[in-house]
């Protein structure tokens, strides 16, 4: 294995291809109502459009790591938090590649067994997804700016009911993967939007991607706002050796979370939600059905033995609605957790604590709790990384042996002027000076030693090889 090779590939930009189309929409549609007559779940899924993806989506293996790190950098306590957080970049550096310019799964990625591609698929899953859906989305709403959140993480803090259990349960089958957390100001006004996203993958055929999709739709209408579904994305990536390909429906709509103007934000956003006491709904009557159960198989589908454990969970969903008067805490909620992944990315994991609430700490209802300050090792493992052109970014360092005597580094922080706003409390003034840092890293960060991957959040990956541990 030649490690110069691979970090060298990390900072290849290639094409991802996007389809989405009547015709994927109809196959999707088709296997739900074949699945409805065995399993009441699928009745319940939103109705599946097509997008607008034009030309595909340009993109590079880091940029896809990048979003992976960011988005399952969780609220975790063990002492070894740090060192597991770099897991997605470690484990799966040497996993993509480019094919004839378009992007692809690396020879080393096609050589695990089954249940290590299981795992694989899902983690690159989520990367591609996060990459497919941010694109389409500045695209559709210029200006705007989307930042990750994990569901779980955001409704544990207002819904009981095991909602937050981050971990591969029933209950959980029945809900989308991560919210997508929109601001736009204008200078003075803010608004604020969410989409919700489901990310599926696969080394299969397209064919399983299409029954990904149709348990994605019943997952992504689980959240409701004021009793309205809320717009989503369902993105299902197919990956080979010969090129990557995703499949994206159900194109999100106007509706906006919270707008106001940037003072009112600011006030918003800088108190502490309480926890609220809701209880996840079933679905109210047939009603809310999407489709009839069928009299029998009608349409003709292929067969690709979806294990038991992969299927949605048998019996009518349970809806997760925010009342609408509470728009303004659900604003709170989302936009804090964000500043608090942004933090844990960088390893500050105690100015991360001070954005969540109680219960998404693990202090209620169980005792547990997610953070435990007078450990050494939970306060901040946050460093200063100069990268050149004056541009310094915040963040926490990890360092990993190499053949031949290299060492791998890999560096994951925030800009420097966006993680003191973070790390002060100022959530509103790191929304707005984001997409402005960015700018400045775009055309500045350039290193010839490593690769340098700038979020549209503000968080930076650094991946390089040196020749002696620092």
């Amino acid at each position: 294995m030649n490690t110069d090779n691979i970090v060298a590939t990390l900072k290849n930009t290639s094409t991802l291809a996007v389809e989405s189309s009547p015709a994927l929409a109809d196959k999707v549609c088709a296997y739900a109502k074949e699945s409805a007559g065995k399993n009441e779940a699928y009745r319940y899924g939103k109705h599946l459009t097509p997008v607008a993806v034009g030309a595909g989506v340009r993109t590079s293996p880091a940029a896809v790591l990048h979003e992976l790190g960011v988005a399952t950098t969780l609220l975790d306590a063990t002492p070894l938090a740090q060192v597991a957080r770099h897991w997605a970049q470690i484990r799966y550096c040497a996993t993509l590649t480019t094919q004839k310019g378009h992007l692809a799964l690396s020879k080393h990625a096609g050589s695990v067994v089954y249940h290590h591609k299981v795992t694989q698929s899902e983690q690159l899953g989520i990367g591609l997804a996060l990459v497919v859906a941010k694109t389409l989305l500045r695209r559709q709403h210029p200006g705007w700016d989307f930042h990750a959140v994990d569901a779980e993480v955001a409704l544990k803090a207002g819904f009981l009911d095991g909602v937050g259990t981050v971990h591969s349960a029933p209950k959980t089958k029945k809900r989308p993967d991560y919210i997508l957390v929109g601001h736009h100001s204008s200078g003075r006004r803010s608004r604020v939007r969410i989409v919700v996203l489901e990310c599926k993958g696969t080394h299969q055929s397209p064919s399983f991607a299409y029954e990904q999709l149709a348990r994605a739709a019943d997952q992504v209408n689980a959240l409701r706002v004021g009793g309205r579904t809320q717009s989503s994305l369902m993105v299902a990536s197919c990956l080979s050796g010969s090129g990557i390909t995703s499949y994206v429906l159900d194109p999100p709509s106007d509706d906006e979370l919270w707008s106001g103007a940037d003072g009112e934000l600011d006030d918003l956003v800088g108190g502490s939600p309480e926890d609220q006491d809701w209880h996840p709904q079933p679905e109210p009557d047939d009603d809310a059905a999407t489709w009839d159960t069928p009299a029998a198989a009608t349409t003709p589908i292929e067969d690709t033995a979806v294990a038991p454990d992969e299927d949605l969970p048998r019996g009518r969903p349970k809806v997760l609605d925010v009342p609408a008067e509470q728009r303004g805490w659900f604003t709170q909620i989302l936009t804090r957790a964000a500043a608090a992944t942004a933090l844990l990315f960088a390893g500050n994991n105690a100015a991360a604590r001070a954005y969540t609430t109680p219960r998404q700490r693990g202090e209620q209802p169980t005792p547990e709790a997610l953070f435990e300050l007078e450990s050494p090792w939970a306060l901040s493992t946050a460093r200063t990384l100069p990268l050149g052109n004056d541009m310094r970014a915040e963040g926490t360092h990890y360092e990993a042996p190499m053949p031949g005597g290299r060492t791998l580094e890999v560096f994951r922080g925030v800009d420097a002027d966006l993680y003191r706003h973070l790390a002060d409390g100022r959530v509103g003034a790191y929304l707005r000076n984001a997409p402005r840092a960015v700018r400045r890293w775009s055309t500045a960060a350039r290193r010839d030693d490593g690769v340098v991957s700038v979020g549209r959040d503000g968080t930076i990956l650094v991946v390089r090889l040196s020749n002696s541990r620092s």
